[in-house]
């Protein structure tokens, strides 16, 4: 099982949280968002230390779900920030849904990794990967080539430099 690392520091937010401190003064003190402070008070609430010791892994929304919690946000007009509490959702990631929504309507709430948006790969023929083979090999020489040519500049100025320094001018071939 997998441990939260900041585990020591989430326990203590919680902690001055309970003593009376401000939201602020643990914000600035422990350097923790806001956002992510309600989260965490929401699960310490929930289940006290011991739900601060596990990494929350948010679960995957699909397109019906984000569109369903979209349109409650905005039939109750929830604030975004009360709507990540109440979802379970980073702030962030509703706002990104909000405005893909707002300009696609459900399609932008399609996840871009889905196989639904996935294209098959076009298989390439014999003659375009023989193709592809020699533009490589091509590559590989102009490649070569641009390097010869770095040398050579590099040693002409080289010998340039030393002619100078005796005095001598270089020549112009």
């Amino acid at each position: 099982m997998k441990r939260n690392s900041n585990y020591p520091k989430y326990v203590e937010a919680m902690h001055l949280l309970d003593e009376g401190r401000s939201i602020n003064y643990v914000e600035k003190h422990l350097h923790i968002g806001r956002q992510h402070l309600k989260l965490l008070r929401e699960h310490y609430l929930k289940g006290g230390d011991l739900a601060l010791l596990q990494p929350q892994y948010k679960p995957q929304y699909g397109t019906e779900e984000k569109a369903r919690i979209l349109q409650e946000i905005e039939e109750k007009h929830l604030h975004l920030s009360e709507a990540s509490i109440k979802y379970d959702v980073p702030y962030e990631t509703l706002r990104g849904w909000y405005c893909a929504f707002r300009q696609s309507g459900k399609a932008g709430l399609m996840r871009k990794g889905s196989r639904q948006n996935m294209k098959k790969k076009r298989q390439l023929t014999e003659t375009e990967l023989d193709e592809l083979e020699m533009l490589r090999k091509r590559n590989e020489y102009l490649e070569a080539e641009n390097a010869l040519l770095k040398k050579v500049k590099a040693l002409v100025e080289e010998r340039e430099a030393r002619l100078r320094a005796i005095g001598q001018k270089p020549s112009k071939s």
